[in-house]
């Protein structure tokens, strides 16, 4: 293991990178806002850069994309204001539907990727279909997390030449440098359904692949509002419920609760939360998942908007790695069930660190894991340091403190673009475990490596995953241990001039996993087209 942490110091010390450039974009900036109604009737629109020439990327790379797609740009002090012109031969093939947020992937589409710090280390996607319904995302460590959601205005209308999306991002609603001006970076994306067609503007690199924060162009925006962000809010409960006693109505519980949550960016790139007793009532369900013969518990991605701040940056390098990888994350907070109290801080400290760290006081409720503790002590920090291209180094601390047990793991991991097309990524985690019996399984690790090649016409990886026996991680999610994988992907892709049949993707894949426990091997394998 100590070798495993010297190689990637030399790695760190010996890492070279390099970088493209788009063309820079300067959206206009108005006193009088649009109104956001999906009809470019405001003046501002007739003024307002736009940038056109989409080319596409599915089913091909490089394509003058088939319908024509103009995309303008605008701000005021307080909001980012975009316009979408998306021409169309056959409006009345146009694929929409009103339907929930976040359920429009199959539907025609345009989308707003936002790199508010044009650090390459990860952006908000926003996504509208022809009558104004959202869906927006994080994507961070080459991870797109839907379960984000955040305040932005839109709307959308079907028109004779097409159809048009307007929409307006508060400042508020996103995090951005506390420096003027003010570089972020964009990539617009169009999808016609009816095609299984998709185009872009700045077009993607076929030799780069989907790496889409390396590809994006520059934006900059003058005397932006550094507000000072305060958000508090209140709430008070109430519960009181009657039963029947002797033939009458008779109260038996009654009980009030009061909380609060706030919020203070301390600059607009550094935010503090703090809770006390959480009321999530309001908090969208989970949607349901079948449950057969599983050997590790369901896992639902967090929506709970105290723990969804910075919650991109706990993701690491080389976790959910393979279909098969154990290690889903190594912080997931709804492990964190019931918390009394939070403190969170996030955010920037300068252009290139990042950190993130969290403390809850997790109610137990007579839990039957641990009836004799009140409350588990969540305690995680976390600390990037980025690259010029998509690449970082970063640091981690997770712990989960109760009075005679604990489990807390620490450990490094990075990603490192090696080329253009190719990228490495690596962790390594020690867990250190004392139970309640008194005895302790201290310096288990797991180490995960991965290699991956991205192009137009062939994409390739390979994965390589330990975990020793006892290890442990009760602030993650992880479904497996005592386990050494080794997994093999390779997917060429062939492409013709048939109207028919685009492209022809196939698809091999093969992991080989020894279990520790039983020095047995498994095999699984699969091949599609």
């Amino acid at each position: 293991m100590r070798n495993f942490f010297y190689a990637i110091i030399f790695l760190f010390y010996s890492y070279n990178f390099a970088s493209g450039t788009n063309e820079i974009l300067k959206p206009i900036k108005t006193n009088t806002p649009p109104v956001i109604d999906g009809i470019l009737d405001d003046d501002i629109w007739n003024d307002a850069p736009f940038v056109t020439n989409f080319k596409t990327f599915t089913p091909d790379f490089g394509k003058d994309a088939s319908q024509p797609t103009e995309t303008y740009m605008a701000y005021d002090s307080e909001n980012l204001y975009f316009a979408y012109k998306c021409y169309d031969s056959e409006p009345d093939k146009i694929k929409g539907s009103i339907t929930n947020r976040d359920n429009i992937a199959n539907n025609d589409w345009i989308c707003l990727n936002l790199d508010s710090f044009n650090d390459q280390q990860s952006l908000y996607a926003f996504y509208i279909n022809p009558y104004g319904i959202q869906m927006d995302s994080r994507f961070s460590n080459n991870v797109e997390d839907l379960g984000f959601d955040m305040v932005w205005y839109s709307a959308g209308k079907i028109n004779s030449e097409g159809w048009v999306a307007e929409f307006s991002i508060p400042l508020k609603s996103i995090r951005y440098s506390d420096s003027n001006p003010v570089e972020m970076a964009v990539f617009f994306e169009r999808r016609i359904s009816r095609y299984s067609e998709q185009s872009s503007y700045p077009e993607f690199d076929p030799q780069k692949g989907f790496a889409i924060l390396t590809q994006m162009s520059p934006m900059i925006y003058y005397d932006l509002e550094h507000y000072t962000l305060l958000e508090i809010l209140p709430a008070v409960t109430y519960n009181q419920q009657y039963a029947i006693d002797k033939g009458e109505l008779a109260s038996t519980e009654s009980q009030g609760e009061v909380s609060l949550t706030a919020k203070y960016g301390i600059t607009s790139d550094l935010i503090l939360d703090g809770t006390y007793n959480p009321d999530f009532s309001q908090i969208e369900a989970d949607a349901g998942q079948v449950d057969v013969n599983l050997r590790y518990n369901l896992f639902y991605e967090e929506k709970r908007p105290f723990f969804l701040e910075g919650n991109e940056i706990f993701k690491l390098g080389a976790t959910a790695s393979s279909e098969l990888d154990p290690i889903r994350t190594i912080v997931h907070t709804r492990n964190i069930v019931d918390p009394l109290t939070g403190i969170k801080l996030s955010g920037k400290l300068s252009k290139k660190i990042t950190v993130s760290s969290l403390y809850a006081m997790d109610e137990l409720n007579g839990s039957l894991f641990n009836p004799n503790d009140e409350y588990a002590h969540f305690g995680i920090f976390r600390l990037k340091r980025a690259f010029e291209d998509d690449g970082y180094i970063g640091g981690i601390y997770a712990g989960r403190e109760l009075k005679n047990s604990h489990n807390r793991i620490t450990g490094l991991d990075g990603v490192f673009r090696l080329t253009k097309s190719s990228v490495f990524e690596y962790n390594g985690i020690l867990s250190f475990t004392k139970y309640e019996n008194g005895s302790s399984n201290n310096g288990e690790h797991t180490i995960g490596l991965k290699y991956y090649y991205e192009t137009r016409d062939l994409d390739y990886g390979i994965t390589f995953k330990d975990i020793s026996k006892n290890f442990n991680i009760e602030s993650g999610f992880l479904t497996r241990t005592g386990i050494q994988t080794i997994t093999g992907l390779i997917r060429p892709k062939i492409f013709t001039e048939s109207e028919i049949f685009r492209r022809f993707t196939f698809e091999g894949f093969t992991a080989q996993t020894r279990d520790k426990f039983s020095d047995q091997w498994e095999t699984y394998n699969h091949a599609s087209l």
